[in-house]
């Protein structure tokens, strides 16, 4: 799986999504319940870099580093482009994986363009 990382204030930072990064920032905004994971859609604007940093920190954590950032850390440094940036990762990462299939031999046989 591929590494992704963001520059905020000059440093780069992994950032990773995944059970440990969304149960820390529904603890860190006080969402902690299945109703609210159930609607995570509806994060709010003033919760993205909590979001931030709660991925960024378990990303960190992965690549064997320690990291205290915080969201208020990030808010201080970021752009509205960093946050479209992770923004990219977060829905990419947390986007159901499919895998294809290939076509099934008979299928390629009758059609052979496929």
């Amino acid at each position: 799986m591929k590494k992704d990382y963001i520059n905020i204030g000059g440093k780069d930072y992994r950032v990773e999504v995944n059970w440990n990064a969304l149960g820390a920032f529904l603890r860190e905004v006080g969402r902690d319940t299945i109703e609210e994971l159930a609607s995570f859609a509806t994060i709010r604007p003033s919760e993205i870099t909590a979001l931030m940093a709660a991925c960024i920190i378990e990303g960190e954590r992965l690549d064997g580093k320690d990291c205290s950032i915080t969201a208020q850390d990030i808010g201080t440094v970021i752009a509205p482009a960093d946050v479209a940036a992770f923004m990219d990762i977060y829905v990419r990462q947390s986007a159901p994986k499919m895998e294809v299939e290939a076509p099934k031999k008979e299928e390629r046989e009758e059609n052979p363009a496929r």
